[in-house]
Formats: C-alpha cells, sequence, structure tokens
C-alpha cells in the first residue's frame, strides 16, 4: 500500500503558484460561476429518459455528445481544431449472442433455464460428440489432479465447482481453509484448455441464485465491445455453467455417488456417460462507431503544455425494458467537466486565461471496459509527453453509506501514484477553496476494490501521466435503475467540482509543470 509522501516543498510551490492570485484571487470569481443550479439544469437532460441510458454507440449515446458539444459551442469553448469537430470518432467491435443451446439425445437444454456462459469466454463453436466425460472437480495440482491419466482432448466434459473437502479439510491445502481453485473458475478453464478440452460443462452451485436476479441475468445478456483496431477471437474453448439439475440429467445417479466419494476419500474418480451430445455457440459481430466529445481552452505562453479534465459520459442503456439514466455514474462527473470548462472559458474572455492549454474530454465507452479513453491514450489529440495531468471525475454527486453522518468528503485516488507534487496541490486547494474532507480509503494499488483500476484516468497513468480520481464511492443504486437526478446531492456535487476548478487553475498557470517523481506501481 501506498504511504502519501510530503516532500515539504508545499509553500514554495504554492507560493509561487499563486502570489499574484492572492492579490485580486480571480480563481474564486471564476469557480463561484460553477453552480448547482447549472450542474442540475444539465444533468436533467442528460440523465433524462429521452438520453436512453447513453449507452455506447446508441442513440442516447450521440444525442449526449451532441449536447455536450452544443453547449461547448453556446459558451465559446471551441473545438482543438485537430480532429472532426468537437468528435474524436473511434471504431467498435460489438459482440453478442448468437445461437447458444446444447443438446443431449432428444432434449435441448436452453440458455437461462439450465446453463449460462459469459460471451468473451466463448467462442463459435458447433461441438458434437458421443460421450461426455466426468471429471471430478477439474482440479490438476500437485496435491491432486483429476487430469492424471486421463485424454480429454476434443472432449466434453463436466465438472463441479469448488474443491474436494474431506471432512471438512482441503484435499488440496491439508488445512480448514480452501485452495485458490475454489476461488474462481479461471484456473479450472486455464487447465481444460491446455488440455485440449472442447467444452467444460461447470455445475454452478449458486445458479438458481444467479438465474433470480435480473440485474445478473441482463449483464451476461447483454452485448460487449472492443476497440476495432485490437479486436480479436481469444477464446479457446467453450466453458458454460449449468445447473445441478442439467447436471444430474446428463449423468444421472453416477454424479452423486462419484461426488461423495471423492470427498469421502479424497482420491479423484471420473467417468464416462455414452450420449451423443451438442453444444452450439456463435457470436455476432458488428461494427459500431462512437465519440469522444473534446472542448478546449488554448493557454498562452506555456499553449503547448496540455491539462486534462476528464469524465464518461456513456451509461449502460435499456435493460429489459428499464432505463439506467446513470445520474451518478457519470452524468454528476460530465456537467461537472461541462461548468468547468465554462468556467475557465469566461476566466479567458475577461482576461485571466490559463497559461496552459485545457483539454476538456468526455469519453465514451467507459462501462463497456474503459474504451474512450484507451482509444485516445492510442491516439492522443496532444501528445503524451505534452500532457501535464488527468483531472478524472467520475461519480461525484452521491454520499456513501460510510459518511452518512458527514457528506463533506470526496474520496481521492491516485494522486500520489506519480507525483508528490499533485498530491500536495490538491490538499492545498481543499483546505483553502473548499473545506472539504479528502478522504484516501481507496487510494492503493493493494485496494480489493480496484477502484484505481476503473476509470478513465487509468489510460493517462499507464503512460506515466499523473492523474487525480474524484469519487464518492459506490451506493445501493450503482449501476441500477434508481440511479436517478432526484438522488444527487447538488450542492455538494458544486463543491467536489469547484475543487477540481481550483487544481486545474493552479496546474494550468504555475511556473513549472508538476515533476514525475513516483515510480508507477503496477
Amino acid at each position: 500500500m501506498r504511504k502519501v509522501l510530503l516532500t515539504g516543498a508545499l509553500s514554495l510551490l504554492i507560493a509561487g503558484a499563486f502570489a499574484q492570485e492572492r492579490l485580486a484571487d480571480p480563481r474564486v470569481t471564476y469557480a463561484s460561476t460553477i453552480t448547482a443550479t447549472e450542474l442540475k439544469e444539465h444533468l436533467e437532460v442528460l440523465a433524462s429518459d429521452a438520453f436512453e441510458g447513453r449507452e455506447t454507440g446508441e442513440k442516447g449515446q450521440k444525442m449526449a455528445a451532441e449536447y455536450i458539444s452544443e453547449t461547448y459551442k453556446i459558451n465559446g469553448v471551441n473545438t482543438t481544431g485537430k480532429i472532426n469537430g468537437y468528435f474524436q470518432t473511434f471504431g467498435l467491435t460489438e459482440v453478442t449472442w448468437g445461437d447458444r443451446f446444447i443438446q443431449a439425445g432428444e432434449y435441448t437444454y436452453r440458455f437461462f433455464d439450465d446453463f449460462y456462459g459469459f460471451l468473451n469466454q466463448n467462442r463459435d463453436a458447433d461441438i458434437n460428440t458421443d460421450e461426455i466425460v466426468f471429471l471430478g472437480y477439474g482440479i490438476h495440482d500437485k496435491e491432486y489432479s483429476d487430469y492424471e491419466g486421463k485424454n480429454v482432448a476434443n472432449k466434453v466434459i463436466v465438472i463441479l465447482d469448488g474443491e474436494p473437502m474431506r471432512n471438512g479439510i482441503s484435499v488440496i491445502t491439508g488445512t480448514e481453509t480452501r485452495s485458490e481453485w475454489s476461488a474462481g473458475n479461471a484456473d479450472k478453464i486455464q487447465v481444460a484448455v491446455e488440455h485440449g478440452v472442447s467444452a467444460v460443462l461447470i455445475i454452478d452451485s449458486k445458479f438458481q441464485l444467479r438465474m433470480d436476479n435480473e440485474r445478473w441475468r441482463g449483464w451476461i445478456d447483454h452485448g460487449s465491445m472492443e476497440l476495432k483496431e485490437s479486436y480479436q477471437e481469444k477464446a479457446l474453448l467453450n466453458p458454460l455453467f449449468i445447473s445441478r439439475a442439467m447436471a444430474d440429467d446428463l449423468l444421472g445417479s453416477k454424479l452423486a455417488a462419484a461426488e461423495k466419494q471423492i470427498n469421502k476419500k479424497g482420491k479423484p474418480r471420473s467417468f464416462v456417460i455414452e450420449k451423443k451430445i451438442r453444444v452450439k455457440i456463435t457470436k455476432l459481430t458488428e461494427d459500431v462507431f462512437s465519440e469522444n466529445v473534446a472542448g478546449f481552452v488554448e493557454g498562452s505562453d506555456l499553449k503547448d503544455e496540455i491539462v486534462v479534465v476528464s469524465a464518461h459520459y456513456d451509461h449502460i442503456g435499456i435493460i429489459d425494458g428499464e432505463v439506467y439514466n446513470g445520474a451518478d455514474d457519470d452524468g454528476s462527473g460530465t456537467v461537472a467537466v461541462m461548468e468547468i470548462a465554462q468556467a475557465m472559458q469566461l476566466a479567458k474572455e475577461a482576461g485571466n486565461g490559463p497559461r496552459r492549454s485545457i483539454l476538456f474530454l468526455h469519453f465514451a465507452g467507459e462501462e463497456k471496459g474503459l474504451l474512450g479513453s484507451e482509444y485516445y491514450a492510442e491516439h492522443p489529440i496532444f501528445p503524451m509527453e505534452q500532457t501535464v495531468a488527468d483531472l478524472n471525475i467520475d461519480m461525484v454527486g452521491r454520499i456513501d453509506d460510510a459518511h452518512a453522518k458527514d457528506s463533506n468528503y470526496v474520496y481521492i485516488i491516485g494522486s500520489n501514484f506519480l507525483s508528490t507534487q499533485l498530491h500536495e496541490i490538491n490538499e492545498y486547494n481543499a483546505e483553502h477553496y473548499t473545506k472539504l474532507n479528502l478522504d484516501y480509503t481507496y487510494n492503493s494499488t493493494d485496494d480489493p476494490n480496484r477502484f484505481y483500476y476503473r476509470s478513465d484516468h487509468y489510460n493517462f497513468a499507464k503512460f506515466g501521466v499523473p492523474v487525480i480520481f474524484f469519487f464518492n464511492g459506490t451506493h445501493a443504486d450503482y449501476h441500477g435503475a434508481g440511479d436517478e437526478v432526484d438522488k444527487i446531492s447538488f450542492n455538494l456535487l458544486e463543491q467536489r467540482a469547484r475543487l477540481v476548478f481550483q487544481d486545474l487553475w493552479t496546474l494550468a498557470n504555475m511556473d513549472e509543470r508538476i515533476v514525475v517523481d513516483v515510480q508507477q506501481e503496477d
């Protein structure tokens, strides 16, 4: 876990950066133009049902892009002059399910009713065999191996989830603590690939619980996307998750007997059922185009150096006929960037413009895997070596359970991962201009939530650009239909946006750009 390192240079840094500002303090004047009223006006449009959840590549996302760009045009925020107006267009490959069924004998098993799978794990396949192999827990470990002495190349195998437990003791660890084989199925799938298996049917002990969860069903039924330029089929077999009822139907009473013997004796046990089985999976691909939106305020004497302020404006669209409006995720960050851009443009028009240029970036494709920012990082409008920092705003309109009694906070992630100066600037501005409490709970590369890796700033950090991720934490409506405008705390959103503005003002006007003085940790 990282520790916050203070260099002691903060007073000198701030004295140089703020010497003239202290006289008239225009930064406070322009920060005050970021208001809860205007934030709400924009969000009531972007997070309305009319925008259909702003799913990448869909009508609502295009409408949102037009709204953002038109607002920039009205407010005098310019284009970069380097792309097609305000839009950086990029290609995507959308992948959706085609056929997905399993036939055994005369019976056809159906997706959701009997089994499920994940698009990115499966390949196009039409597998036909005359037998089904039960292979225990599908483990290949020095302490226990279901594969030893078995030839399962080009076979369809059925395995149990978890691992063998003999009298409450793991056969693999020799203790009550389960091994990594119980932590998930990635290792089991990889072992199946290495042994040439065609399809692995994993008995999911929580099958019905998952199928009763509409959000889970919607998630696995939904299509996925990748950047068109890098799309390729990666799956090498077909892992599918089946119900216990389907497993019993396929294998009969032998299944329960074999499972009992494995756990009683702690030894592998397998058998073969002579039965014709067909596994049919097809994936459909379609080219889709989306847009990052870029507004630009050009600097003066240091205009070739760029400070980025970013947020993603896409969300997850319509699921089972219900619009998921994403007011907080990330409508809140989107409108914050729009207001910050307007404030900085007003400053420029009044003769108080930034020394460095500022790029206001709104990314699409974040909900599909940070795709818009990935594309930008690979095809930057301005070179990454000229990019001073990225201030990324993702979910800043709500209050999480941990702060129910003290909502005057914002989570800060990554501020000291590459530059101690950036961290110090943010701390100074929070204390002197907003009085927000900075919460560093998630400010670690070891955070089990992995928030540092889950928003668009990460694609800048990978290129050595210092970043701050501003975040309010998750809540019950995260990726839910309840993430609506009426639950946004607009006064708090205003304060969080003003903090970002103050950081931006400092970064854009200090004499020397911040230094990268910390080695990036993976």
